[in-house]
């Protein structure tokens, strides 16, 4: 149950994003225990995004290389072996934002449906 303190801030109990400690906190927007824990969390995606980047942009916009390389086959394997990372070294805590809180952050990225003219 939140708590006031001194300065009348709810002190609210969370769960560290990457330790998966509890901690307190009168911020509404903290995720994690430390700094050390945002710049692991933050270090990981970077690391991840990376790779993740190079291959969607190659099946996106390079085709006919994708293809044949497997490149959708590559991103599913990847997405896979992050997943058992997490498993084993995190404690199952996901390493990836909700696709909710992601769209809400990001209302651009958003499809667009055209609907045809008569149609329902």
């Amino acid at each position: 149950m939140p708590r006031l303190n001194a300065s009348s801030q709810v002190s609210r109990g969370r769960d560290c994003l990457e330790c998966g400690a509890a901690y307190q906190t009168d911020k509404q927007t903290s995720q994690f225990c430390s700094a050390a824990c945002r710049r692991a969390y933050n270090n990981r995606r970077q690391t991840r995004g990376a790779e993740l980047y190079d291959l969607f942009m190659a099946h996106r916009f390079d085709r006919s290389a994708a293809r044949a390389l497997r490149v959708l086959s590559m991103l599913n394997r990847l997405a896979s072996m992050y997943r058992e990372e997490d498993r084993r070294e995190r404690g199952s805590r996901r390493s990836w934002t909700p696709p909710e809180v992601v769209a809400e952050r990001a209302p651009h990225l958003r499809a667009i449906v055209l609907l045809k003219r008569g149609a329902r």
